[in-house]
């Protein structure tokens, strides 16, 4: 059997070769056993980091994320379809490829020549013939080089060809490489899906979750009064508060040695949204006035409110709160120590 090609007539298969001798030499290999873990770690650090500060966003966020993507996977796609059919340009690098390869099985031999090299081995000595999706490659026991045969280059169909070199060499393997990268493929693509969507998960709850927690007394601890308002005593102070009973369930009480912190609670509870609704403080006290401002003076207290806020819900009832600040009044405790 004689038969003959050049490389450059089949591109898209001597891409192919090129890029299996690429991912499988050992220091490719290496490579990405290390940096694999790396750069998924990372993906998910990174996803996870930026989308945690906006979780509230993410529902409306993934069909846009998925629409991305099948476009840039699409866009990908697209490239490599314009790439492979770019013939490949000779360099010094793969000189032979314009050259003329010539294969000859017969007696019990292999023969490989072109104007560059000549290999002359015996069929049993041929180890294994790895197929990928357009060509094989030939492991040819102690022999530097590994011919490569595009399929469409085959004279006669690949199983008879197979079968030619099988009942030469009983003990020839033969490795179907195109479905085992295929299957490693999908499994890495597997993974990173994975990762992303775990992130996507991560990212949720750590953003939802992840927020400054005050030690805060809820109005439930308060005594309700006959008006409904919620009465509050601070022994340390020696200072006592009615607070509206429309605030039922919207505030907090942070106590400190001196001064008291009260906190707006959307939807009764502390959330990213507790914010800082008015805080009384001694007459003297020093405090920062560009992130807070004087709301009013009573006696020898002064209430002290944020100049800005930034509230993503309960913006409204904020304000409503607010305003009703103007209707608390403090009342001193004698028999409390000043």
């Amino acid at each position: 059997m004689k038969f003959e090609f050049k490389p450059s007539d089949y591109n898209l298969s001597f891409r192919e070769y090129l890029k299996y001798l690429n991912i499988t030499s050992p220091v490719i290999t290496l490579y990405l056993k290390t940096i694999t873990a790396p750069t998924l770690i990372l993906a998910f650090s990174l996803i996870t980091y930026i989308l945690s500060e906006d979780y509230r966003y993410l529902p409306y966020l993934i069909p846009f994320i998925i629409i991305f993507s099948a476009l840039l996977l699409l866009l990908f796609l697209l490239i490599i379809k314009l790439r492979r059919k770019k013939a490949i340009k000779n360099t010094k690098l793969l000189c032979d490829i314009e050259s003329t390869f010539y294969f000859t099985i017969e007696d019990g031999y292999l023969i490989r020549e072109n104007e560059f090299t000549f290999l002359k081995t015996k069929l049993s000595e041929v180890k294994s013939i790895k197929l990928l999706k357009h060509g094989l490659i030939l492991s040819i026991e102690n022999a530097k080089l590994s011919p490569f045969i595009p399929k469409a280059a085959l004279p006669i169909a690949l199983e008879e060809f197979l079968s030619l070199l099988i009942n030469e060499n009983s003990s020839l393997i033969v490795l179907d490489e195109f479905k085992r990268l295929k299957k490693k493929s999908k499994r890495l693509y597997a993974i990173l899906v994975f990762t992303i969507l775990l992130s996507f998960v991560a990212s949720f709850f750590i953003g939802k979750y992840n927020f400054k927690r005050y030690p805060l007394i809820p109005n439930s601890d308060l005594i309700k009064q006959n008006d409904n308002t919620y009465l509050y005593e601070n022994e340390d102070i020696g200072i006592s508060l009615n607070f509206p009973s429309n605030w039922e369930n919207k505030f907090g009480i942070e106590e400190k040695p001196d001064r008291i912190n009260v906190y707006y609670l959307a939807n009764g509870k502390q959330s990213h949204d507790t914010t800082l609704l008015f805080s009384i403080r001694g007459l003297g006290a020093i405090f920062d006035n560009l992130t807070l401002n004087v709301i009013k003076t009573e006696g020898m207290y002064i209430f002290i409110g944020p100049t800005k806020i930034d509230l993503k819900n309960g913006l409204k009832e904020y304000i409503e709160l607010y305003n009703d600040i103007e209707k608390i009044k403090i009342k001193e405790n004698e028999y409390y120590h000043i």
